[in-house]
């Protein structure tokens, strides 16, 4: 059994990790970067975590379970497919803004993961794509959406947001504030848009 404090060091490990991994992505951090990052030697961190790949995947599998349960919690808040999918929309935009090491690290798995495809054993967010894919079957079966493919209208409505935020630190650099701020708003309210031409179900209101 692991004692509270082997338990900590691991969990710091996480959190640190996240960071250098959010920043310079898989490829770009060392063991030596994160063994530096918490202050501990590197054979201490690769007693906790034996290997890079290791601590990556614990870092994907706690970001994937925050999102899932996220997720969860819409589900069990809003009993209206509709609002559930608008509430998903408006929680993509807050955490774009609220948790920026997560949104690096997921766009920096987008552009990695083809590269370790082939050799992972498991993909950690498929519960969370199941969560939302869920919304989308369960309001077909009450005639609220349209009868389109849930998975890829989960995929493009991600894509689409995705998209912006890898734009984001260019566009920032070439408008003011007012600007920057604007498109955020105008973002939401695109998706928004997205959501009601594709989706929503209006012969079935």
């Amino acid at each position: 059994m692991k004692s509270q404090k082997t338990t900590a060091t691991a969990e710091k490990l996480i959190d640190i990790a996240e960071s250098f991994f959010a920043e310079k992505g898989f490829y770009g951090t060392s063991i030596r970067d994160l063994a530096d990052g918490i202050a501990i030697a590197k054979s201490s961190l690769l007693h906790h975590y034996p290997s890079k790949e290791k601590l990556y995947g614990a870092v994907l599998k706690k970001l994937a379970g925050e999102m899932t349960l996220e997720v969860k919690y819409i589900r069990k808040q809003f009993t209206d497919e509709k609002e559930q999918i608008f509430q998903f929309v408006q929680l993509l935009c807050n955490n774009s803004e609220k948790k920026p090491n997560r949104e690096n690290i997921i766009l920096r798995e987008l552009i990695d993961n083809p590269k370790r495809a082939e050799k992972a054993k498991k993909w950690f967010f498929v519960d969370y794509f199941k969560e939302l894919t869920g919304i989308i079957k369960s309001g077909q079966t009450k005639g609220l959406f349209k009868p389109i493919n849930p998975e890829i209208f989960i995929l493009q409505l991600l894509g689409a947001h995705r998209y912006l935020i890898i734009s984001l630190p260019t566009v920032k650099q070439f408008f003011d504030e007012k600007i920057y701020q604007q498109i955020l708003k105008d973002h939401r309210t695109e998706l928004e848009t997205f959501v009601n031409e594709r989706l929503i179900n209006e012969e079935g209101v």
